[in-house]
C-alpha cells in the first residue's frame, strides 16, 4: 500500500473526519480568530478516527494518537501530524503551573506515533503496512519556529518583552529537543502558517 492509498482507504472508511485544513483540528484555533494565515490542505482528524474506532469495538481506555494524518503533494510520504501550540501558554505565563521544559517533555510524541501506526495496522488489517512505506512526523506549532524573538506576535503579552523573548526561544528549543529525542523517523518542526507550503515538498 502506498501513502496515498492508505490515506484514501482511511478517508473512505471515515469520510466524515476529513477537514478542510489543519486549522480545524486544534480546538483553540476553532474558538479564536487570531490567525490570519488559514491553511487549506485537507487532513484527516485522527483523534476522531481513533475515538470512533475504539468506541465501536468497546475499548474504554484508548491509546494515544496524533492529531491528524495526511499526504503531501508528491504523495511519497504518509504524514503523522501533532499540533502543540505555545501562544496561549506564553500569553498567560504568570498562570502556568508547568515549566516550558515540563510541558514540552510531556508531549508523548513517540507514544502517539507508535499508537497511531498500530491503529493504522488494525484499520487496514495489515501489520506490515509501514515496513516499506515512507512516513514523516510533523510537529506543528502556532509560533514561528524560525524566529528567535517575538517580532511576529500580533497580540499582547502580559510578561515583560525581554522575558517573553527568552520564553519564546525556550519554547522552540525545548519542543525541538523533545522531537529529536523521541522521533527517529524523518521529522520536522514547523509553524502552522507554513503547513500548506511545507506539504508541497512531501
Amino acid at each position: 500500500m502506498t501513502p496515498i492509498e492508505l490515506y484514501e482507504f482511511l478517508r473512505s472508511q471515515y469520510s466524515g473526519f476529513e477537514v478542510d485544513s489543519i486549522c480545524q483540528i486544534e480546538k483553540t484555533c476553532k474558538r479564536t480568530e487570531f490567525c490570519k494565515n488559514k491553511q487549506s490542505r485537507p487532513v484527516l482528524d485522527f483523534d476522531e478516527i481513533k475515538e470512533n474506532y475504539y468506541n465501536k469495538i468497546g475499548v474504554d481506555k484508548k491509546p494515544a494518537s496524533v492529531d491528524a494524518v495526511c499526504v503531501g503533494d508528491s504523495q511519497k510520504y504518509f504524514c503523522f501530524v501533532e499540533l502543540k501550540g505555545w501562544r496561549i501558554y506564553i500569553s498567560k505565563l504568570d498562570k502556568q503551573k508547568r515549566s516550558v521544559s515540563e510541558t514540552a517533555g510531556g508531549y508523548n510524541l513517540s507514544g502517539k506515533l507508535k499508537d497511531s501506526q498500530r491503529l493504522c495496522c488494525e484499520l487496514t488489517s495489515d501489520n506490515d503496512i509501514f515496513s516499506d512505506m515512507p512516513i514523516v512526523f510533523l510537529l506543528v506549532t502556532d509560533i514561528d519556529v524560525n524566529k528567535n524573538g517575538i517580532d511576529n506576535f500580533n497580540y499582547n503579552l502580559n510578561a515583560l518583552a525581554s522575558t517573553s523573548t527568552v520564553i519564546y526561544s525556550e519554547c522552540i528549543t525545548k519542543s525541538r529537543q523533545t522531537l529529536n529525542s523521541e522521533i527517529y523517523i524523518q521529522h520536522d518542526y514547523i509553524c502552522c502558517k507554513d503547513f500548506d507550503e511545507h506539504m508541497k515538498n512531501l
